[in-house]
């Protein structure tokens, strides 16, 4: 005998989709906070012309990219997004010049009317700094007592005051987030002279997290940061189907 509690089990069970996503919001104009303690940003990177390389230039510039995300200790996470869409808009201006106006016409009507086998590429670092963590036992306090005895001392006489723990995450949160830019902008010197790449603004930043859950062209242009906090319910906009073999 067929169940109604048993059809409407799988819908009642069903959260939001914003439980889902483990973002809290931006502390600063660049770098934001998880739920889970976390602190992130985003590197907009440009990539490599390879097509006028040999193979030994770039092997060579590999070998440098891998140094050079060798900065990111264990304590960080990097992640790597690539966005392609096709048909893109080809950017382009007119100078007022006939000549050269004309040209430029003539070479975007033919790029236009092959839009159907163009493609863009986007390209992003996100780097998360996970070695930061405000839950910390009582016994996982004492052991550093030896080592730090002042620290420890003030983060055990902290843990019974509201307002002095406050202090102590303030003060752990702007410690790691000072350290996470340092990284980040270590690692922009390293492949400056060869790989183009900038530490996006939290406005850009929320328009890159913003296209990890909305595909709509139009969503993504109308994309603006409203408030620094409550970033999961900013991009969670679009609705979620979870079907058998696929998620639509």
């Amino acid at each position: 005998m067929l169940r109604l509690k048993r059809i409407f089990q799988n819908y009642e069970e069903t959260g939001s989709l914003n439980e889902r996503v483990n973002l809290y919001g931006f502390i600063d104009s660049h770098v934001f906070l998880t739920k889970t303690g976390d602190l992130g940003l985003i590197l907009e990177v440009a990539g490599v012309d390879y097509e006028c390389l040999d193979q030994e230039a770039v092997d060579g510039l590999t070998k440098r990219l891998e140094s050079a995300l060798k900065l990111f200790d264990e304590n960080y996470r990097v992640y790597q997004y690539l966005f392609k869409r096709n048909s893109p808009a080809i950017p382009h201006k007119l100078y007022g010049k006939p000549v050269v106006d004309a040209a430029i016409a003539s070479r975007i009507a033919y790029l236009a009317a092959k839009s159907d086998t163009l493609f863009s590429l986007a390209i992003y670092y996100v780097v998360v700094f996970e070695g930061f963590s405000h839950t910390r036992n009582f016994t996982a306090v004492l052991s550093e007592l030896p080592k730090h005895p002042g620290k420890t001392l003030a983060e055990l006489f902290g843990s019974f005051s509201a307002r002095k723990q406050i202090v102590l995450l303030e003060r752990q949160i702007a410690d790691a987030r000072a350290g996470l830019e340092r990284k980040a902008r270590s690692f922009l010197l390293q492949v400056s002279d060869f790989l183009p790449a900038r530490i996006l603004e939290k406005q850009e930043a929320f328009a890159v997290l913003k296209r990890t859950l909305n595909f709509a062209i139009h969503k993504l242009e109308l994309a603006k940061l409203r408030h620094d906090t409550f970033l999961d319910w900013q991009l969670a906009e679009s609705h979620l189907e979870c079907h058998r073999g696929y998620l639509r």
